[in-house]
């Protein structure tokens, strides 16, 4: 038996590190204070404007509709011209108009800010990450882009507890957060991006990590995985087919609600504060919450990054437990945060702040089982077009929730925020377990081979040579 050729790779250079440190630090800042800290600020923002706290969360609605309209101009703009200065301008986007929070005169200047932001965030988020890392990494891929995307919680956890501190108990330092967080945004972004961001390896002397530093093997490990890549796009359902399908609308659909649960927790700074100056209906004001605005959400946070895990674990051997969890989390969080504060007073305090860990699992449904959930049910042929159909809806009904819960909130109080939730949710889990079900049927009659009927067929074709 021939001796197998271990082939020589490109290692892990301090470059491939600052790359990633770079994607991190850029999710840690920018996406972690732009959309798990916004809600620390809705209250005083809208006393101080008097106006409903639903026109201040509507900038959020704005910052997701301009992700939506600065996707694609963005990815242009990445491909065209030098990589670098294409980011360094989409971070100088996303943090010159918020750092005008602090001053801005009138409620509409937030809105526009919102959709400047947006536009930035869109490269900043999604094009720099992707098109970078996939450049700088061979193999190993999938495990740093989820490291940097678990950034996102991490960011949510230490921007609202540092948050609420410079809030203060009467909210009064909301000018001073606003400054602080574009500082961070600033620091945490355009240095980094402007040292170390190249769009190739090549561009620094080196090559991807784990590609092979041969150039006949790495010549031949891409052709193989290009004739890979063209085998695994003949499994699935073609994209101009799943229109036809039940099971596909009702994706889009409980895609675009779970994003609107995701949306909710913007708003528990709001909830907690309310707590703490007013209490609930009738009751004392919960004054131990007066430091504390920020740790709901905190908690939240931390849920959905260690639920991201748990779910992704969990998903792999059965979508039916997985989505069993992830709802069961989001009630069981939600019903917490609810009544806990109610039925103990500020003896709830601390199981309202777990309540936020089980709506995590939740949360972490809609980064970590979607994509799995699309691949599973339409597989790898039209993979790519059939997901930003979902992102598309994803976004599109998310930008309606960041608005939508506050409304629900002002005019059916926080028992219609929570009942609504809970509703929401139900209706969710069960456009999404439909999905699977119906969807894994259609799979099966069609494309899909289960491992052990391609093992019998392996065996077949065996017996037959």
């Amino acid at each position: 038996m021939a001796e197998k050729v271990k082939i020589a790779r490109q290692g892990m250079t301090w470059r491939h590190i600052a790359i990633v440190v770079t994607m991190c630090l850029s999710i840690f800042t920018a996406v972690g204070i732009i959309f798990t800290a916004a809600g620390l600020c809705y209250r005083p923002v809208a006393q101080h404007f008097g106006v409903p706290v639903s026109q201040v969360s509507l900038y959020i609605t704005f910052v997701y509709l301009g992700q939506m309209a600065g996707g694609v101009p963005g990815g242009l703009l990445f491909d065209k011209f030098n990589a670098k200065t294409v980011c360094c301008v989409a971070a100088i986007l996303v943090v010159v108009p918020y750092i005008g929070f602090a001053f801005y005169p009138a409620i509409w200047c937030y809105w526009v800010a919102g959709f400047i932001i947006g536009l930035g965030l869109a490269v900043v988020e999604f094009t720099m990450t992707a098109g970078i890392l996939s450049r700088w990494f061979h193999t190993n891929y999938g495990t740093v882009t989820g490291i940097v995307f678990a950034f996102t919680g991490v960011g949510g956890v230490v921007w609202n507890l540092i948050g609420q501190i410079v809030l203060g108990p009467q909210l009064a330092g909301w000018h001073e957060l606003y400054i602080i967080f574009s500082i961070c945004m600033l620091v945490g972004t355009l240095p980094f991006i402007a040292i170390f961001v190249k769009r190739t390896p090549e561009e620094c002397g080196t090559l991807p990590f784990g590609m092979p530093i041969d150039k006949e093997a790495m010549e031949n490990e891409l052709a193989a995985e290009e004739a890979i890549a063209k085998g695994e796009a003949e499994e699935g359902f073609r994209a101009k087919e799943v229109l036809k399908f039940p099971f596909f609308w009702t994706l889009l659909l409980g895609a675009g609600l779970l994003n609107t649960i995701t949306t909710m927790s913007q708003l528990f700074a709001t909830y907690v504060q309310f707590l703490g100056h007013e209490g609930w209906y009738g009751a004392e004001p919960l004054v131990a919450l007066l430091l504390l605005s920020g740790t709901l959400e905190a908690f939240a946070s931390a849920g959905q990054g260690g639920g991201k895990v748990l779910i992704g674990f969990i998903e792999s051997h059965s979508l039916y437990a997985a989505q069993i969890i992830g709802y069961c989390g989001g009630v069981i969080g939600l019903l917490m945060m609810w009544w806990f504060p109610q039925i103990l007073g500020e003896g709830g305090i601390w199981p309202m702040f777990f309540g936020g860990l089980f709506y995590g699992l939740a949360y972490a449904c809609s980064t970590a089982m979607l994509p799995f959930l699309v691949r599973q049910v339409f597989g790898g042929r039209d993979f790519d077009k059939i997901y930003s159909w979902m992102i598309s809806v994803f976004n599109g009904i998310g930008a309606l929730g960041a608005t939508g819960w506050a409304l629900v909130a002002e005019g059916f109080g926080w028992h219609g925020f929570f009942i609504g939730g809970i509703i929401v949710l139900t209706i969710t889990f069960g456009l999404l377990g439909y999905t699977w079900h119906a969807g894994d049927k259609a799979r099966r009659k069609t494309w899909f081979k289960s491992d052990a009927e391609l093992a019998a067929e392996a065996h077949k074709a065996v017996e037959s040579a």
